[in-house]
């Protein structure tokens, strides 16, 4: 065996020393290099995990936010060309893609919105703009939709096309619907025909209209920026103060730049805006000048009688109710004309009309301070006098029937009359409420009119329960009269030796309520109210009647009928009187119409007229009570009447007073020189009769003969008539 040299071996063992350490300090160097390694890919694997993770987050943000905005994400590819659409429900954050070419979202497109989105597509694609915004209408079930459509390029090729483009879309119809009413606001703001204000706050103008530029009558409306309502309206603080949050409404004055007021209508209504900080007002501003003129116009005519431009029942009723309210004091007159009704039917309705106008210039002349004159209907006036004494309100009232009495109205070349009748009450005495009060002077007025008319009557305490009494008397006279119940008695005219030769119907009423009720009475009350006309064509209806039962028995006289001064200035009633005579074949002749000289009081050409028709008619006339006026002769020299009732006043004491028969003894005389038949009324005593033959009187009527009867009674006395003693 071959034996190896010490030197040989340590030199190998060297050299095997040095190759182990080498080798382990290239696996050391591996080893750190590995550690290194492990070291920097842990590193970056934690860095690329947090990286993954904050891009996991962002993403999730970016969902919530595109889902919370309702914004839908997009991308387009022009190497597919195709549009990626990612969208979050409303109502879920999930997410739902859906992938489509842009033709097929065109089919979709509104044709009017078409040309403008290729347009704007076309400009982002190939000419150079990087942004992209459009809005656009997009069918969805059956309706469009607008859609706001948002991108950016974010790659182009070497031509300078873009090749990838991402954006945003959303729905915003709401939107475009909201600003489409603003505009439609902010136009009818503008153009509308009522002023229109913004105010802020404290009544600042911020914004106007045209039509306020115009009713405040300024060149521009920069003009008014900055004015404050308050200082354009009258009591703006009594109207502004109660405004607050809510919405007003009032009617105050505008004051115009050139200083006119106008009344105006304001609407003021109060805004919070998401926008703006402070709230602010909205002013509407109308002017209603047009409509306070009819109000106005309305009131005159609600308060006021068109005919005579006094105050009518409305307006005297609020005078009388704030008189009232305040406790004052004052006189009402209430005026009836006399004679109206025969002037309005008589010379037409036209010519009545210029009586009451006539009249009511006479009350509004009258000299009183605060005075109210009111038509209250018909011939009927009321005048009502503030803290006037009883004495001075009757002097009006006087003064007033003077003014009326003097009145000269010209008709057909005829002048026509009037009178009035005056009831006077007091407030407070005399009532407390305004129907008392007119109540009670009604009261007077007629008791004004029993007493002669013309005439002025103060109401005194219990001349209303009278009234009432004669108002009571009044239907049931009225009832009677529609019935044809009045009764007809006759009372004799006999010759000097007692003959009887003629026959008066007089007409009396024996009444179920009343009792026997004399003509003293209810002949009044029926002229006051217009039923004497029915009476008198009654009564003339019953003459008719008791000349034919006396034709029957060939024992006829005449027979006088009693008309009153109201039915003979009535036009109708002589074919009136005619027609009856003709229906009962009874000749006119036969009938003598007896009348009193007030005919000729109320109206003196149209009594001649009225009494020329019945003398036409065929009808003799008599002039009743002849003695009792002032004025009798004067109409025996106007009208040839055929007979002259004396009245009893002359006829008194002529037995024992030289003067009284000498007075009596010379109407006759003059009478007979005027061949006129003598009638001579109350011959009552014996005594009388010699003085009569001497006179030679025609005709004598009195209780010395015989009293009123009825007709058996009177027919009765027609075969032997008795001879007269004395």
């Amino acid at each position: 065996m071959n034996s190896i040299s010490p030197l040989k071996a340590d030199v190998e063992m060297d050299k095997n020393s040095k190759a182990i350490a080498a080798l382990e300090r290239r696996l050391a160097r591996e080893k750190r290099a590995r550690e290194q390694a492990e070291a920097l890919l842990t590193e970056r694997s934690e860095a690329l995990f947090d990286a993954l993770q904050q891009s996991q987050a962002t993403e999730t943000r970016l969902r919530l936010a595109m889902w919370a905005a309702q914004e839908s994400y997009w991308e387009w590819r022009a190497s597919d060309d195709r549009i990626t659409i990612r969208s979050f429900s409303l109502h879920s954050a999930k997410e739902s893609l859906r992938e489509s070419s842009p033709f097929d979202l065109l089919r979709n497109i509104h044709e009017e919105d078409i040309s403008n989105l290729e347009f704007q597509w076309s400009i982002v694609l190939h000419g150079g703009e990087d942004r992209l915004e459009v809005a656009f209408r997009y069918r969805f079930r059956e309706m469009f939709l607008w859609m706001r459509l948002r991108g950016r390029v974010l790659e182009r090729d070497e031509f300078g096309s873009a090749v990838r483009i991402v954006g945003t879309t959303r729905d915003i119809t709401y939107e475009r619907e909201a600003e489409q009413t603003f505009h439609l606001m902010a136009s009818a703001f503008a153009s509308s025909r009522e002023a229109m204000l913004v105010l802020s706050d404290d009544y600042s103008i911020t914004e106007c209209n045209e039509a306020f530029v115009s009713l405040i009558k300024v060149q521009d409306k920069s003009m008014t920026l900055g004015w404050s309502l308050k200082d354009l309206i009258v009591d703006a603080d009594k109207y502004l103060s109660k405004h607050g949050n809510q919405q007003i409404r009032f009617e105050t004055t505008l004051v115009t730049l050139d200083e006119r007021e106008l009344p105006v209508d304001i609407s003021l209504a109060r805004f919070e805006s998401q926008y703006q900080k402070k709230p602010y007002l909205i002013a509407t501003v109308r002017d209603i000048s047009e409509r306070k003129f009819n109000e106005t116009r309305l009131r005159q005519m609600a308060m006021h009688d068109d005919l005579t431009g006094l105050s009518n029942r409305n307006g005297l009723n609020e005078a009388l109710e704030n008189a009232l309210e305040s406790g004052q004091n004052f006189k009402l007159l209430f005026i009836d004309l006399d004679g109206f009704k025969q002037i309005n039917d008589g010379a037409g309705h036209e010519i009545g009309d210029r009586c009451l106008q006539e009249v009511a210039r006479v009350l509004s002349r009258i000299h009183y301070n605060s005075k109210t004159v009111t038509r209250w209907g018909g011939d009927e006036f009321v005048v009502v006098l503030p803290d006037c004494d009883e004495d001075r309100a009757s002097a009006i009232g006087e003064s007033v029937i003077k003014g009326i009495e003097n009145l000269k109205i010209e008709a057909q070349s005829t002048e026509l009359h009037l009178s009035a009748s005056i009831g006077i009450a007091c407030h407070p005495f005399d009532g407390g409420s305004v129907e008392r009060l007119i109540q009670n002077a009604d009261a007077a007025m007629y008791q004004a009119k029993i007493g002669g008319k013309g005439r002025v009557s103060v109401y005194q305490q219990g001349l209303w329960e009278s009234m009432k009494a004669q108002v009571s008397m009044l239907s049931d006279l009225r009832k009677t009269i529609e019935q044809d119940s009045l009764d007809f008695y006759i009372q004799g005219k006999y010759d000097v030796q007692g003959v009887l030769k003629s026959g008066e119907v007089l007409c009396r009423w024996q009444s179920a309520m009343h009792g026997n009720v004399s003509p003293g009475i209810f002949i009044p009350l029926a002229e006051a109210n217009q039923l004497d006309l029915q009476i008198g064509l009654q009564a003339l209806s019953r003459a008719c009647d008791y000349l034919t039962v006396m034709a029957q028995q060939h024992q006829v006289v005449p027979l006088a009928v009693n008309i009153s001064a109201n039915q003979l200035l009535d036009p109708h009633f002589p074919v009136q009187a005619k027609a009856i005579c003709a229906e009962k074949k009874v000749s006119e002749s036969l009938i003598e119409i007896e009348l009193t000289e007030s005919i000729f009081m109320q109206d003196e050409q149209r009594a001649i007229s009225a009494l020329q028709a019945l003398r036409d008619a065929g009808f003799d006339l008599a002039l009743d009570d002849f003695g009792s006026g002032f004025s009798a002769l004067s109409y025996l020299r106007m009208f040839e009447f055929s007979t002259v009732k004396l009245d009893r006043s002359l006829l008194k004491d002529i037995h024992h007073d030289v003067k009284a028969l000498a007075l009596f003894q010379g109407i006759i005389a003059m009478l007979q020189r005027l061949e006129i038949h003598t009638v001579v009324e109350g011959v009552e005593l014996s005594e009388y009769l010699p003085l009569l033959r001497e006179a030679r009187v025609d005709l004598l009527q009195g209780f010395y003969f015989d009293k009123p009867s009825g007709f058996s009674e009177f027919l009765a006395r027609l075969p032997e008539q008795s001879a007269v003693t004395g």
